[in-house]
């Protein structure tokens, strides 16, 4: 038998390796397997089982203080007075324009920073166009989308030439009568949950999607389009009032279109920490999920220490403890946090385990619900499947009769 010539060889050889990367690939990025390859490092008893080494109990700055409905309140006042400048929820504030059915006719944009095409082109394209994908330039992939009757950009301009905001909502055909807010966190954009914003919208959900203040379409890069109008209100152009106005606005735009029996807020890692002050300050949402974020400041570490600077000045009125209850202040109320325990990012570990049942007295005590899980299907910093259908669940469940 003849022996097959080189290049037969090199190309039978290149199949091989090709082969045995594909499968390597696979047990390495598969979610069980990266579970167990973190549960088998050095140090995974460390970082994933046992909590830091001197932390045995919170210090006293980090205490839970608020005691009754009364707390609550004047806590709360507080905290919008902080953010906003007056002591009520600017619930009268709607969006200074509204762009109508993004997704059919995106009008007049300027030249998209983002990349498009297939997702393996936003994977190999730079950082700074990833983060910058705008809806405009998006909205052709969203078409055709089950249950969609339309995409509208809700957009104020914050502060002169520099920052607005721009939500996306999400309409669907026949709505089931409960409204959804999602909010990013960084070094990506809503884009990245298109999949499971489109079961949502499938399933009849209104969702209202966040970028964090510099993502996405939340920037006067294109000053036509989003900075053309004078600004708001001066007490909005402050680095507090440019993150935690959006949600506000989302709400009060979606009520002014309908009623609905049940809203609820969603937000991952630096959205986790909007998500947790918006459902404290707004007892509108009935239920508030920051998931992969979100610690009493006195646990931060590493990459973690960055979410200071998005409460900064809010946890000296009242800290994340308070926060937490404050979203679960009455019947009808909850909140619930997801830890990834065996995040290869930040927020793992056991450190939630030290204040979680206390979180779900205290609760209880003012008529709501507060649950801390910890969700081991996973090493990645995301909201997995198992998260997703434990969140679904309490939406489900959650708000007021049918309007």
């Amino acid at each position: 038998m003849s022996r097959p010539s080189l290049p037969i060889r090199l190309l039978d050889g290149m199949g091989l390796m090709l082969a045995v990367s594909a499968v390597l690939a696979l047990l390495y990025y598969w979610d069980p397997t990266r579970v167990v390859i973190k549960r088998l490092a050095p140090k995974a008893a460390t970082e994933f089982d046992r909590l830091p080494e001197g932390v045995a109990s919170l210090p006293a700055s980090e205490r839970l203080t608020v005691r009754d409905a009364a707390d609550v309140d004047h806590r709360r006042a507080r905290l919008v007075t902080k953010i906003f400048g007056v002591p009520e929820l600017p619930r009268d504030v709607m969006p200074q324009q509204v762009i109508r059915d993004v997704d059919k006719a995106p009008g007049a944009y300027k030249k998209c920073l983002s990349p498009t095409g297939p997702a393996v082109v936003h994977l190999l394209s730079r950082m700074d166009t990833i983060i910058m994908r705008g809806l405009a330039c998006e909205a052709a992939y969203y078409r055709g989308w089950s249950n969609l009757a339309g995409i509208d950009e809700l957009t104020g301009h914050m502060v002169k030439r520099w920052r607005n905001y721009a939500i996306a909502y999400f309409r669907p055909q026949r709505p089931n009568g409960r409204l959804i807010l999602y909010q990013q966190g960084l070094a990506a954009t809503y884009h990245d949950q298109h999949r499971v914003i489109q079961n949502w919208v499938a399933a009849g959900y209104t969702v209202a999607a966040m970028n964090m203040p510099g993502y996405g379409d939340n920037t006067c890069y294109d000053l036509d389009r989003y900075c053309a109008d004078p600004p708001m209100a001066d007490r909005f152009a402050t680095d507090l009032a440019v993150t935690f106005l959006p949600p506000v606005v989302a709400v009060n735009y979606a009520l002014a279109q309908q009623p609905f029996h049940g809203i609820a807020m969603i937000g991952v890692s630096s959205g986790a920490w909007v998500t947790l002050v918006s459902a404290a300050i707004d007892p509108r949402i009935d239920a508030s999920f920051p998931v992969a974020g979100v610690l009493p400041l006195a646990l931060l570490r590493g990459k973690e220490e960055s979410a200071r600077s998005i409460v900064e000045g809010l946890t000296e009125i009242t800290g994340v403890l308070d926060l937490s209850v404050m979203a679960a202040d009455r019947s009808g109320r909850s909140q619930v946090q997801v830890f990834n325990r065996f995040d290869r990012c930040c927020f793992n570990g056991p450190r939630p385990s030290l204040y979680a049942d206390l979180l779900g007295k205290t609760a209880g005590r003012l008529g709501g619900r507060h649950r801390v899980l910890f969700d081991e299907s996973h090493a990645r910093h995301k909201i997995s499947r198992w998260a997703l259908a434990r969140i679904m669940e309490v939406v489900e469940s959650t708000g007021k009769e049918a309007p």
